[in-house]
């Protein structure tokens, strides 16, 4: 007979440990997703995503999308989780837009978002959604990154890395960080490529088949950038090309 956990049937019980286990499962569904790299500057933002190949016969996953003119998100997780998440901010920018005329500010947006997902741990007809956000833009303030945990939580960086393996990616963002505020566009993605290189395994290779790319900055919408461009950026890693 198959073991069942009488503490993880729904978001409410606790466990005798203090521990809510359906939400540690949607936190390892976003552990187990492929990595997240999001890096700013003072002018630019970036976004890289190592998508994952799940049969041989199929497209990587898409993991970045735009959410208006100069936001989008990536992540890690669920992507049918994602793409829900997806229709809900972009509905929301829509909403602003008749209203006032405007896109909302990006820290009322990452607000709004992660609200809804923390009203998921509050119900026991519901689950937490399984997907982890990284919620990139510029916006009156300037650049900005925040970080959406499927709890909840919101945190706000000037880079971060989440999936799988994304320790690694951490550690080479947190030695370079001070110099991303100057940088330009092109050091900028070269940075975040790089430390998305780091949570590769040893027998993966980046290219623009496995990895996306998505930029914007104050003279150009949010982007994500074609197979060439894509492929430009990496080989400029390469001091042999």
């Amino acid at each position: 007979m198959m073991f069942r956990n009488q503490y993880d049937q729904d978001v409410l019980t606790w466990s005798p440990q203090g521990r809510l286990h359906q939400i540690e499962y949607a936190l390892e569904a976003v552990k187990q997703g492929g990595a997240v790299v999001g890096c700013k500057s003072a002018t630019t933002i970036v976004l890289v995503t190592l998508n994952r190949e799940l049969l041989i016969q199929s497209k990587h996953q898409k993991k970045i999308f735009k959410i208006d003119d100069n936001i989008g998100i990536a992540v890690s997780g669920l992507a049918s989780d994602a793409v829900l998440l997806t229709e809900q901010l972009r509905a929301e920018c829509t909403k602003s837009k008749f209203i006032y005329g405007s896109s909302p500010p990006l820290s009322q947006l990452a607000d709004t978002i992660s609200r809804k997902l923390q009203g998921y741990t509050q119900r026991a007809s519901r689950r937490p959604y399984g997907v982890g956000l990284i919620l990139a833009g510029l916006d009156y303030s300037g650049t900005s990154i925040f970080h959406v945990c499927p709890s909840g939580n919101l945190y706000e960086y000037d880079c971060f890395a989440l999936g799988s393996r994304s320790q690694a990616s951490k550690t080479y963002l947190e030695k370079y960080v001070d110099t991303f505020k100057e940088c330009g566009s092109v050091e900028l993605i070269k940075h975040a490529i790089k430390a998305l290189r780091e949570a590769q395994q040893a027998n993966e290779n980046i290219s623009s088949s496995n990895c996306s790319i998505a930029v914007a900055h104050e003279n150009k919408e949010f982007t994500v950038l074609g197979d060439s461009e894509a492929d430009y950026y990496i080989n400029l890693l390469d001091d042999t090309k």
